[in-house]
């Protein structure tokens, strides 16, 4: 005869109906299980975490190559004359690592377009071609001194002291999609593509993750809620599931017991899980990608992927110690096909 567990809910699954999940709710069922089962209260310690390494360790330094010598026909002509200036303005010197990446991204395309025509000189046509080749060898170092040090994404990764509100789609998906930005840019670098890299808006995706927070949010919503279920999974476990219906029969305590878990952890929490796992799905990809050649990887490795595989195993260690309490007692946690 076949059983199916109402407590197993999919991990996959949780599309349907997600109530909002946050520290009221975690507390709530907490200390609904601790006056239940008789558990002292514990206390969640979010996972510990390795420190980003600074940004200045990781920054490279750029070759500043002299484009005022050049002479008047690029300026006016070859339409270097604007970059030109946009670099040594008193803004230009002081850019951020973003701005400095789009502006070495322009120059690139400028500088193969000035080489395409047939009015230049043969000793302006050197210059320019060795001012190019020291910029292409150089532009991955802009790009990497963007991602390790561009405050934005130095906010994403350091996390914020927040838990992940369930607030419609919109968050994740315009994550989703600056990531893809930055990886778009990223893929066009390799390929010395300059001018689809040039028409790639850097700060607007940029913008999108400030606003958001999504990524900040993630990493430090998962590492909390994994610290919480192992707090409350070492309590469970010290418990003795057959003690709630002596001789196997049913009691009070243990149907009380039983309605928190449905009604406070399958109903409102673990469709909250689910979201977890969805942005995960989401969005780890993408920053693992973009993040692949850097020495930041094992760092975001541990924030993100560690910390999710955490919080699911700690979500079976859960499960299972209710499985065996309907083992065990007559929890009614089971109906049948």
């Amino acid at each position: 005869m076949a059983y199916r567990w109402i407590l197993l809910i999919s991990i996959s699954l949780g599309l349907l109906g997600c109530s909002p999940a946050n520290e009221r709710q975690l507390s709530n069922y907490q200390s609904r299980l601790e006056r239940v089962a008789g558990i002292e209260p514990g206390r969640a310690q979010p996972l510990v975490i390795d420190a980003l390494p600074s940004a200045r360790e990781l920054l490279h330094p750029l070759p500043d190559l002299r484009l005022d010598l050049l002479d008047a026909w690029a300026s006016r002509q070859c339409g270097l004359d604007a970059l030109i200036a946009e670099r040594n303005s008193s803004l230009g010197r002081v850019q951020s690592h973003s701005l400095r990446l789009n502006y070495e991204l322009r120059l690139l395309r400028q500088l193969e377009y000035c080489l395409q025509q047939d009015s230049i000189s043969s000793p302006l046509q050197q210059q320019l071609a060795d001012i190019l080749h020291s910029k292409q060898n150089s532009i991955e170092l802009s790009f990497f001194n963007m991602l390790h040090a561009e405050q934005t994404l130095r906010q994403q990764l350091h996390g914020k002291s927040q838990l992940l509100p369930i607030a419609g789609q919109e968050a994740l998906f315009e994550t989703q999609a600056a990531l893809q930005q930055l990886n778009q840019l990223q893929s066009a670098i390799a390929s010395q593509d300059w001018q689809a890299a040039a028409a790639i808006d850097i700060e607007s995706a940029l913008g999108v993750l400030h606003r958001f927070d999504t990524l900040a949010v993630l990493q430090y919503s998962q590492r909390y809620l994994s610290g919480w279920l192992t707090s409350l999974n070492q309590a469970l476990l010290a418990l003795e599931p057959a003690t709630f219906c002596p001789q196997q029969r049913p009691s009070e305590q243990l149907s009380i017991l039983t309605t928190v878990f449905l009604k406070f952890f399958a109903e409102e929490l673990q469709p909250y899980f689910n979201q977890h796992q969805r942005h995960m799905q989401a969005l780890w990809p993408e920053l693992q990608q973009l993040y692949q050649q850097s020495p930041l990887l094992p760092v975001l490795e541990q924030r993100y992927a560690g910390s999710a595989a955490h919080l699911q195993q700690e979500i079976l260690v859960h499960i299972g110690w209710w499985q065996h309490l309907n083992t065990e007692c007559p929890a009614g946690l089971t109906q049948r096909n």
